[in-house]
């Protein structure tokens, strides 16, 4: 599919958007819980699209000058790491927030580095690469690729909370105060929910099925 200069325009814009907000992101970050935020994957979720994202801004402007379309791998990328932003915004609306109580989805989505990591940069990521960035096909396999992040994030951060070398850092990792069943219970939701979540931008970005 062939996009318009204007939606190459409008994607740089996007991307090199995302990334400025990640670096006011970071700082804040790192003043309220200083290296752990490296323990979150909010935070991973949010510097691996920033790379990514700065990776497909840089490509785009080639492209804008060229009038060619993106190549398969940044596309690739960028679907990765929107897939990640998308899944850290939809936990938090649907299982973070409703614990916080009355005020968790303000708390949640719009104070501090939150407004950045919860909120914006996924809804600006997933608006541009739905809408700006739809060349370059991508074949239904590469929606298993978006679930790779997380079962590496997943695989580690419970490992180490069952080696007890820290706690958390979410609630649903909190191995030693709740049965094995919900541990596994758990596992399933969040990576089944990662797979529809991978599958629902996968096509509304116009993925398709091997001929």
């Amino acid at each position: 599919m062939h996009t318009s200069r204007l939606q190459k325009l409008l994607s740089i814009l996007a991307n090199l958007s995302i990334v400025w907000m990640e670096l006011k992101a970071i700082p804040l970050s790192w003043s309220g819980v200083h290296e752990e935020m490296f323990l979150f994957y909010t935070e991973l979720s949010n510097l691996f699209a920033m790379g990514g994202c700065l990776v497909t801004a840089v490509c785009q402007m080639g492209c804008l000058v060229t009038g060619r379309e993106l190549p398969l791998w940044v596309r690739t990328l960028k679907y990765v790491a929107t897939s990640c932003l998308m899944m850290t915004f939809l936990t938090v609306v649907f299982v973070l927030a409703p614990i916080c109580g009355p005020d968790g989805h303000y708390v949640l989505l719009l104070t501090s580095s939150m407004l950045y990591n919860h909120f914006l940069n996924p809804v600006v990521a997933f608006l541009s690469f739905v809408l700006l960035e739809r060349s370059s096909p991508m074949p239904r396999q590469t929606v298993r690729r978006a679930m790779i992040p997380t079962l590496l994030y997943g695989s580690v951060a419970l490992a180490a909370n069952v080696a007890k070398l820290y706690k958390g850092p979410y609630p649903f990792l909190y191995v030693y105060d709740q049965p094995l069943w919900a541990s596994c219970v758990w596992a399933v939701v969040i990576l089944g929910g990662n797979y529809l979540i991978a599958l629902m931008v996968w096509k509304l970005a116009g993925g398709r099925r091997p001929a």
